[in-house]
């Protein structure tokens, strides 16, 4: 047998048009069922949440559609996110 190089492994094609309808205007719920926010966007694979003048970017594979509202899956780190979606907030929401 030919030794070569391992094929890179492909990531799953990722279409936003499947998660916009239903993930946009959703509460976000932890497993304490605390409201974590209400999406608001969509920024590549990542979610915008915004909770009172708060914004948070996190990954759609982190959430989990239940009913009417998004519950939490995974461990989020928070401190990140929060930095991650005032860095969003900047760039679309602030004008000129």
């Amino acid at each position: 047998m030919a030794r070569g190089k391992k094929k890179p492994r492909t990531q799953p094609e990722f279409d936003i048009k499947e998660f916009k309808d239903e993930y946009l205007s959703r509460f976000v719920k932890d497993k304490k069922e605390e409201i974590r926010g209400e999406t608001i966007g969509f920024e590549g694979k990542d979610l915008i949440i915004k909770l009172e003048d708060n914004f948070y970017k996190i990954p759609i594979a982190s959430v989990e559609l239940s009913g009417d509202v998004l519950n939490l899956k995974k461990k989020v780190d928070w401190k990140k996110a929060k930095t991650q979606g005032e860095k969003w907030r900047k760039k679309e929401l602030d004008p000129l």
